[in-house]
């Protein structure tokens, strides 16, 4: 399953991309999300800066129990890559979803890119991703709640990150 987003900030590439490798900016986001548990790590990996959340994910479907459990939890890493001259950068995005330990398992991968670019005197923050669940049986049912729960927390996150950058929050 393809998920694509996107949104537009009024503020420069470079203000964007310190804003999303910021704790609290992504703490903001999973608290204005209501997340039951979540966390964040933000730090260098080489030329690289690496961005890792992982939040729980709302219960699973009663069908889908009985390969992951009740309940998943959504990890995700960013790694983001040097800017090009005009502020410009990409992140390769990879993570995923195990069940609870102790039942036999389905996995579901999340993996593509985010891109900031800059457009006039803003800047556009667009995701690509492709999410795909191991188990043929559950295979939509997770795919779409996996989907489901990334898209909830991008919204969020672009709403968060435009109080943000106007300095509302």
């Amino acid at each position: 399953m393809d998920l694509s987003l996107a949104t537009s900030y009024d503020a420069s590439p470079e203000e964007v991309f310190a804003m999303i490798t910021d704790i609290t900016f992504q703490e903001q986001v999973f608290e204005q999300l209501r997340a039951q548990s979540y966390g964040v790590q933000v730090g260098d990996d080489g030329d690289d800066i690496a961005v890792q959340v992982h939040w729980m994910v709302a219960e699973v479907p009663v069908v889908a129990r009985r390969f992951v459990g009740h309940k998943l939890e959504l990890a995700q890493s960013k790694r983001w890559h040097r800017a090009d001259v005009d502020g410009a950068r990409e992140a390769d995005v990879d993570g995923g979803v195990t069940g609870t330990a102790g039942v036999a398992g389905a996995t579901v991968k999340v993996s593509g890119t985010t891109r900031i670019l800059p457009v006039g005197r803003g800047t556009r923050q667009a995701f690509d991703l492709h999410i795909t669940a191991s188990l043929p049986v559950v295979r939509g049912t997770l795919e779409q709640l996996v989907a489901d729960a990334v898209r909830a927390r991008l919204e969020n996150k672009f709403k968060v990150a435009s109080r943000w950058l106007s300095g509302s929050l």
